[in-house]
This record gives structure tokens, C-alpha cells and sequence, in this order.
């Protein structure tokens, strides 16, 4: 019981932070922005933005598999990277973290067959951006 409610106050927190990062970049403090998500990947998901952006994504997936998240704090990761690297730039280190934020997006649907309209619409994005890079 107390692990869930742990849970449920650190997931609480994360949407509150997430609700702080999309309210600076609308704001166009995005630097700010930036700099939050970057603590809050590493703080809570002891992520570092190097891992995020040069490592192989079956090492993420492996390193996802290992932390053994719910639903839930795979969900705000998602966020959180998607976020981290919204509008998208052209730059392979966008197209390594869009990777992995399709991957969770992936498993959000496969394996715990959870599906919104947002993550829908994240993961329309997330397409298009790399098509039209195809394309090029």
C-alpha cells in the first residue's frame, strides 16, 4: 500500500512538472523549459540527456525493461522526452530521442494496451517528421 501511494505522489509530481515545462515554452522561456526536463529525466529516471541522445535504442529498451515501470511512469517519460525535444530540429540527437519516445510510445499500446489521443497524436508527429526526412 505504501509503495502505490509512492508511486501515485511521484507520478503526481512528474505531471506537475510536465505541466511547468509545456507552460515555459509556451511562454517561449524554452532554454528554462529545457533545462527542467533534463533534471527531472535524470532525477527521477536517472537518465542522462548523453544516454538519450547517442545511445543504440535496444539499449533503451533494455534499460526500460530493467527499471521495470508501471504504465503510468512510462506514460510521463514519453512526455517528457517528446517534450524535450518539441518543435522538432534536425539534428541526430532528435532523431535518437524521437526513437525512444516511439518505443515507449510502442510498448504503451502493446504491452499494457493503453492507447490516448494525445500519445495517438504524439506518435502522428513523431511520423510525419521522420517521413518527411525521408523524403529529403
Amino acid at each position: 500500500m505504501y509503495r502505490k501511494d509512492f508511486i501515485d505522489a511521484e507520478i503526481q509530481k512528474l505531471a506537475q512538472v510536465l505541466a511547468r515545462i509545456i507552460g515555459l515554452k509556451n511562454e517561449g522561456n524554452v532554454d528554462e523549459a529545457m533545462e527542467i526536463a533534463n533534471q527531472t529525466l535524470r532525477d527521477n529516471f536517472g537518465l542522462e540527456r548523453s544516454f538519450l541522445e547517442q545511445e543504440a535504442t535496444e539499449d533503451f529498451r533494455t534499460w526500460v525493461d530493467e527499471k521495470n515501470l508501471s504504465a503510468e511512469q512510462l506514460n510521463l517519460l514519453a512526455q517528457l522526452l517528446f517534450e524535450s525535444v518539441y518543435p522538432f530540429t534536425e539534428t541526430e540527437e532528435t532523431m535518437q530521442v524521437l526513437h525512444k519516445t516511439a518505443l515507449i510510445l510502442n510498448l504503451l499500446e502493446e504491452q499494457y494496451h493503453q492507447q490516448s489521443l494525445e500519445n495517438l497524436h504524439r506518435r502522428e508527429m513523431i511520423d510525419k517528421f521522420f517521413s518527411n526526412r525521408q523524403y529529403e
